[in-house]
């Protein structure tokens, strides 16, 4: 892979901006730098490009597109393409056109499959595909993941070929393949064990789905269709949302949900077709959604309350997000309220969806107070940084943050919680005479912690930008017995106390690269010396140059047999860049 590379140099510290999927300060920029250093070294010539060179804005436009993203700079390319494209006579087009099907077996069968398709031989390719879809099942059928010499099926010469069809305008016949597509990966299936196979599938199920869409048969046989494979889709391999999400008429809508009613009706008969249980709950999801959509929120809802007094938690969920949207708010409340009461012991994903939904429901009444109040029972149930932060936004547009602040890091320093509450007699609160009372606070479900909490108060404080906390905590982290619980959060206590608290993160860098170094491979030494260097420009800052030195040597003197490291560790003794 070919990345782009641009190294800076400013007040005396190196940093650098890559397309590699690192970005910034990466082992590219370190080898650009030992390139440049070796090229002074020899006195061989420099080239040297312009400001606006392509190189150097190429570098600048971050890291390589991934497959499937999409980013301004490639359709910059596309504009530019064009333009160099129009610009060339027909049998130039037709030239390069010619040459490049030689050269590329996939674009050389789309070409195939356009000219067949332009000669009315729909039929040929349709057929073609077919019997690709059933060479790539017998194929499946013999890989193996583990397998180095097996390959994964490439299904996107499928894809690509379908798309071509559906282009060409023939988007029945698309729709049509998605049945036959599925019910070949039910065969498959017991053979991928990854679910890579399936991934490759769910890409070709979108171009069905498309073609779905853009079908000319009614939008309700549009639905039926879309259910039926749904309902083949054991393994959830591809999304049918952007389907549902299209805009139908509503009589369409109602005329599948008769349609929906008829099927659930028959099989309760134990008539044909008859559903798994599975099944007939997505059947019951799918005519709820239908039913709101055709406008019919009173039998939705009627359906939603039936499969709550029948026992089943998850129509809790469903019920209250009906209720909202036919605008019945109060008493989407009181199902909140009623539905965590009885199944808080029982089935807690649950509750967390339904205390989330009251959640969106007080910060779009902007009620911040009690926000907060339900941030807070958040908090002290599950302590970590993503629920600090949460609750620090809510405090502070409650105006409140200092208060709640206050109780969080006596609760996280000495394992104390906030008082009960002010009387025996009082409904309890997570924070007494500062936060509202929910009518939900359980404190038997807050959490005992081991106090301090101290990976999770260092993370706060690199959240909250304060060197001295992070420098405070992590000294005593450190000392404990476990230091190497702050392994992964080393680097971000080091650029957070790097200007206050230098000899800490020059601790940390010498930590990491000498950790680099033990595992005797080279992108582990050029890793290395991405700290190595953290560590010269800060001990040269300090007027330490010596005890930069004397470290080099020792780093040189426990590794001397490592001659790829000595290599890089050559470049690390010669000057700073601004000096050659």
């Amino acid at each position: 892979m070919e990345y782009f590379t641009e190294v800076t140099l400013e007040n005396g510290k190196l940093s650098s901006i890559c397309t590699c999927p690192v970005g910034y300060n990466c082992k590219h920029g370190v080898a650009a730098v030992l390139e440049y250093l070796e090229l002074a070294e020899k006195g061989e010539e420099i080239p040297v490009i312009s400001e606006g060179d392509p190189l150097i804005l190429r570098a600048r436009q971050g890291p390589a597109l991934k497959i499937g993203e999409t980013r301004d700079s490639h359709q910059v390319f596309r504009t530019e393409l064009r333009k160099y494209l129009e610009q060339m006579k027909k049998e130039e087009l037709i030239d390069l056109l010619m040459n490049l099907s030689d050269r590329d077996a996939l674009l050389s069968r789309n070409l195939w499959d356009m000219l067949n398709l332009a000669s009315g031989k729909t039929e040929e390719t349709i057929e073609s595909i077919y019997l690709e879809l059933e060479k790539l099942r017998e194929e499946a059928r013999s890989y193996e993941y583990e397998g180095y010499s097996s390959q994964l099926p490439d299904f996107s010469k499928i894809k690509n070929r379908m798309e071509t069809l559906l282009e060409a305008g023939n988007a029945d016949q698309v729709a049509d393949m998605g049945i036959k597509i599925m019910e070949e990966y039910a065969e498959i299936a017991p053979y991928d064990e990854e679910g890579d196979i399936g991934m490759e599938v769910g890409k070709c199920m979108e171009v069905v789905i498309k073609a779905l869409i853009q079908s000319g048969i009614p939008a309700h046989e549009k639905m039926l269709r879309v259910l039926d494979l749904e309902l083949k889709d054991e393994y959830d391999i591809f999304d049918e949302e952007l389907f549902w999400n299209s805009d139908f008429p509503v009589e369409e809508w109602k005329r599948f949900s008769e349609i929906l009613k008829d099927r659930l009706d028959a099989s309760d008969r134990e008539e044909s077709p008859s559903y798994s249980s599975w099944d007939m709950e997505n059947l019951v999801e799918r005519l709820v959604f239908v039913l709101e959509k055709a406008g019919n929120y009173e039998e939705a809802i009627s359906i939603c309350e039936e499969k709550v007094e029948a026992g089943n938690e998850r129509s809790y969920v469903r019920l209250i997000k009906v209720l909202l949207a036919a605008g019945q708010k109060e008493k989407a409340e009181e199902w909140i309220y009623r539905g965590i009461k009885e199944i808080r012991e029982s089935y807690h994903r649950t509750v967390h969806e339904l205390l989330h939904i009251l959640l969106e429901i007080k910060e779009k009444e902007e009620n911040w107070l009690f926000a907060t109040a339900l941030r807070a029972e958040e908090f002290f149930r599950y302590p970590s940084l993503q629920y600090y932060t949460d609750l620090w936004e809510s405090a502070k547009k409650a105006g409140i943050w200092e208060e709640v602040r206050k109780a969080v890091h006596e609760y996280l320093e000495n394992g104390k919680l906030p008082a009960d509450r002010t009387s025996p007699d009082e409904e309890p609160s997570s924070l007494p005479g500062v936060l509202p009372k929910t009518g939900l606070t359980n404190r038997d479900s807050f959490r005992k912690i081991d106090a301090p909490a101290l990976e999770l108060l260092i993370d706060i404080a690199v959240e909250e930008k304060n060197p001295d906390e992070v420098a405070r905590w992590y000294g005593k982290l450190k000392n404990k017995e476990k230091g190497d619980r702050y392994f992964y959060r080393r680097d971000k206590i080091a650029r957070t106390v790097e200007e206050k608290y230098p000899e800490i993160a020059i601790e940390i860098w010498k930590m990491i690269a000498e950790e680099f170094i033990s595992r005797t491979k080279t992108e582990a030494y050029e890793s290395a010396s991405i700290y190595l260097l953290m560590v010269r420009n800060a001990l040269e800052d300090r007027g330490q140059k010596a005890e930069w030195e004397s470290y080099l040597r020792e780093i040189r003197e426990k590794n001397r047999l490592k001659r790829k490291l000595l290599e890089i560790l050559d470049t690390l003794e010669k000057r700073r860049v601004i000096d050659t």
